[in-house]
């Protein structure tokens, strides 16, 4: 999951910096920079504290998510012209939180069959 982590902040640093040089938007870069350097963040922690940094980049992924997906409805539209730089972001965070959801329930069920195992001893 860290490295889903480091690939999605330097993947979407790379979309803000290359929407800002076509696009000329400030905005989106400051947005990318934000997101991006939140997952890289949220992967270091990861070392120090595995399940904080992986809900932290969860939650990051979920925020990001519903900040980017009016811009799947407007993609065709040309007074949009960050739409496709957004649902690519969406798509990131989609996976990210996707991939969130499931590490945190297999830990959740390697819990319990811990538990279960030395309830039986």
């Amino acid at each position: 999951m860290r490295i889903i982590l480091f690939i999605a902040g330097l993947v979407t640093l790379a979309v803000g910096f290359s929407a800002d040089a076509r696009l000329d938007d400030p905005n989106l870069l400051q947005g990318s920079l934000t997101l991006g350097g939140g997952w890289l963040i949220c992967a270091a922690f990861s070392f120090y504290s595995t399940w904080h940094g992986i809900a932290g980049g969860g939650v990051l992924a979920l925020l990001a998510g519903a900040r980017c997906a009016p811009a799947l409805f407007t993609l065709s539209s040309p007074d949009r012209p960050a739409a496709p730089y957004q649902a690519i972001v969406f798509v990131i965070s989609a996976t990210v939180l996707v991939a969130t959801i499931r590490t945190l329930i297999r830990e959740r069920a390697r819990r319990e069959r811990e538990r279960m195992l030395a309830e039986e001893d």
